[in-house]
């Protein structure tokens, strides 16, 4: 055959005289544009020219499209056409074809002939690569191929891999997990440079998260969700969860307030985690009816997750300093831990200060200054992993603040009321010297109310002994 169309394009060659006769290979993905050059270097054009395009197809050739002299074109009866030559071009000497939407069965021999001062015919082998998986749609656990077709063959050609733009040394997967799942393109390089094609992967299973590695930080005290997300379409009949210590293997029961969620996500929840908590939890879904050949079958998929709960340890003697150290019951991620400082202002705006980078914080004297929320934050290799906050209760430095203002306004109090006392008393004595300065003033008078008061004073004694004798007495004298 090959030899047939080197026959064949030779003979063209021969019959126009002065033509030149030169084949050049082009690579194209599949579904792109591919542009099938045809450039007259060696003149300007300056006057009527022909184009014709025609495609090889066993030993006979077939017009795709031609542009008489006249400027009259024809294209094949298609709708739409997918083969043009751009006419603008044509003052550039560069008479292209460009095919759109390119398939595999666009491949093969392509054959550009220009009549014009000169003749040219040129050759060129269009190649189409296409990636494609068999299945491309598979459930995790199964097995799928990554193909890389090249028209006419793979002679000459060096063909790599990248999943989601890296590249890998497989293509061959015998274990889908949902890691294997995205854009798989396949590089082909060659002579004439490089061109690349794509295809997609979709893995049914659990979405999120994608693998057995996943690790879930929750402080105690909050709440926390544990994901098991299907894809969509992909819902268990059956959903269990079951819970291991990290350093063992054996079931324990799952936390006084685990609720899994309902309806088609298989997610839970642990409305308050508690010291104890920590551990591997895992969700199982049972699966049949996934694929034509046995929807029967049972699939089991599961998801393996980690709970770390965290909190903040606090160390202290009852005149010592302060130590508040950031716990997490598996700390083999953490990178780096920092302490921050949060306050709130108006309108519940909150302002976090970075305070110190390590793992614990010690206080020298707790003061009033330093009540309040404090937060530690801890990093992995991937950034940020949670934060676990504290409250500083100072009760005793607010205590002892009370009792000082107290103990001042007593002093005050003590104070005023002694001087009030030390008042009267020198108020009291200023009116006696007062008095007895006015009495001997007017001795006289003095005598007078003397002499009064003891003749009041007889009388009364007088009146009280009368009063003893008629006690008693029925006679009319003592009445």
């Amino acid at each position: 055959m090959k030899k047939t169309h080197f026959l064949m394009v030779l003979g063209l060659a021969l019959v126009f005289e002065g033509s030149q006769c030169q084949e050049r290979e082009v690579f194209v993905a599949q579904g792109s544009l591919a542009v099938l050059p045809c450039v007259d270097e060696t003149s300007a054009i300056s006057h009527p020219t022909a184009v014709y395009w025609s495609r090889v197809v066993g030993n006979v050739l077939k017009t795709v499209w031609r542009r008489d002299k006249s400027g009259l074109e024809f294209r094949p009866v298609r709708d739409p056409a997918r083969a043009i030559c751009p006419i603008p071009n044509f003052g550039k000497a560069d008479y292209s074809l460009h095919i759109t939407e390119t398939t595999m069965e666009d491949e093969g021999k392509y054959v550009c002939e220009v009549q014009g001062k000169t003749r040219m015919v040129k050759v060129i082998i269009l190649r189409v690569v296409r990636a494609s998986f068999s299945p491309d749609v598979v459930v995790e656990g199964s097995r799928t191929n990554a193909k890389c077709d090249i028209s006419g063959g793979t002679k000459f050609v060096t063909i790599n891999w990248k999943q989601n733009g890296m590249f890998t040394s497989t293509a061959r997967l015998s274990n889908v997990s949902q890691r294997d799942a995205g854009n798989w393109t396949c590089r082909v390089a060659y002579d004439g440079g490089v061109v690349e094609a794509t295809a997609s992967l979709q893995v049914k299973g659990i979405v999120n998260p994608q693998d057995d590695s996943s690790v879930v930080y929750a402080a105690v005290g909050s709440s926390v969700s544990l994901p098991c997300v299907f894809t969509d379409g992909l819902i268990p009949y059956t959903v269990t969860w079951n819970k291991t210590p990290t350093t063992s293997y054996s079931s324990v029961p799952l936390p006084a307030s685990f609720n899994k969620s309902a309806g088609p996500s298989a997610s839970a929840t642990i409305q308050r985690v508690q010291d104890g908590d920590e551990g591997m939890y895992t969700c199982s879904g049972m699966m049949k009816g996934l694929n034509m050949i046995n929807v029967n079958r049972r699939i089991k998929l599961q998801r393996r997750m980690e709970l770390v709960v965290t909190q903040v340890l606090r160390s202290s003697s009852s005149s010592g300093p302060v130590t508040l150290t950031c716990h997490l019951s598996n700390s083999s991620q953490i990178t780096s831990y920092e302490w921050l400082r949060v306050t709130y202002g108006p309108n519940n705006t909150q302002t976090v200060t970075s305070v110190r980078k390590t793992k614990s914080y010690r206080i020298q004297e707790v003061t009033e200054k330093d009540a309040g929320e404090w937060m530690c934050r801890y990093y992995g290799e991937q950034g940020v992993l949670g934060n676990v906050t504290y409250q500083i209760h100072v009760m005793g430095a607010v205590k002892s603040g009370n009792s000082s203002s107290g103990n001042k306004t007593a002093m005050v109090m003590g104070l005023g009321f002694l001087f009030l006392v030390v008042f009267l008393i020198l108020f009291q004595m200023y009116r006696n010297y007062r008095r007895k300065k006015m009495i001997h003033l007017y001795p006289a008078m003095e005598t007078i109310v003397h002499q009064a008061a003891t003749e009041r004073e007889r009388r009364g004694r007088s009146a009280a002994k009368m009063a003893e004798a008629c006690v008693g007495d029925p006679q009319p004298v003592c009445v």
